[in-house]
């Protein structure tokens, strides 16, 4: 019986700046953090970003390197705290602890 090929861990090249290389999925997680805590922020009210204004709500994307994928927005540490907690709930999700 052959077993499964254990699946290659994509690695976001070029590494984005201040972040180096992070897994594909560990990108993904972040930028969705930094999403909801510029929303709540009511960041995208006064983001540059036309795409930002017209969806109501941040935009950050995370598959397009081509344009810059944070809004340019500068967050409060309220709003830092709240992505620190994000990643801090998924990282005990995934270790299974409680």
């Amino acid at each position: 019986m052959s077993r499964k090929r254990k699946q290659e861990i994509e690695i976001i090249d070029p590494p984005l700046p201040g972040y180096g290389r992070l897994p594909y999925s560990m990108h993904n997680a972040l930028v969705l953090a930094v999403s909801i805590a510029a929303t709540m922020e009511g960041a995208h009210l006064k983001c540059q970003r036309r795409e930002c204004r017209n969806f109501g709500r941040c935009r950050a994307s995370p598959t397009e390197f081509g344009r810059a994928g944070f809004c340019p927005v500068p967050l409060s540490r309220a709003a830092d705290r709240r992505i620190e907690g994000m990643l801090l709930f998924v990282l005990q999700l995934a270790n299974g602890w409680r």
